[in-house]
């Protein structure tokens, strides 16, 4: 038996690349904040999971697999009529990253359950 399952790690890894494509996004709609015409990157990954989790519950799918994770994509937003606001886009980053940090920390502390249980076999 597995102490973290497939389909958590999946999730969690595209959890983490969704976080690391969404910097890149902020980074660059901060870059050009102030450049006309310029539109907004943003990403597409919750809306694409949440698809999935319905499928689930409507019973067209059986249960979550590691192959059944979307993986993040970047977009330009169509309906942007105006440059991105420096100061949103700088408070969705720090949003962004504290969200990465806190991925980040749960799959380290299963990892540490995952240790702490195999030196407990080895002795």
């Amino acid at each position: 038996m597995t102490m973290i399952q497939p389909a958590t790690l999946a999730l969690v890894q595209a959890a983490l690349d969704a976080g690391t494509l969404r910097q890149v996004a902020y980074a660059n709609n901060i870059a050009n904040a102030g450049t006309p015409g310029y539109r907004p990157l943003g990403v597409s990954f919750e809306d694409r999971l949440d698809a999935v989790r319905d499928a689930i519950a409507g019973g067209s799918a059986a249960s979550l697999t590691a192959t059944d994770i979307p993986s993040a994509t970047l977009f330009t937003d169509p309906s942007a009529s105006a440059p991105p606001s420096l100061d949103a886009e700088v408070a969705h980053a720090s949003e962004n990253a504290l969200h990465y940090q806190a991925l980040t920390h749960a799959l380290s502390q299963q990892y540490a359950l995952l240790d702490m249980a195999m030196s407990s076999e080895a002795k």
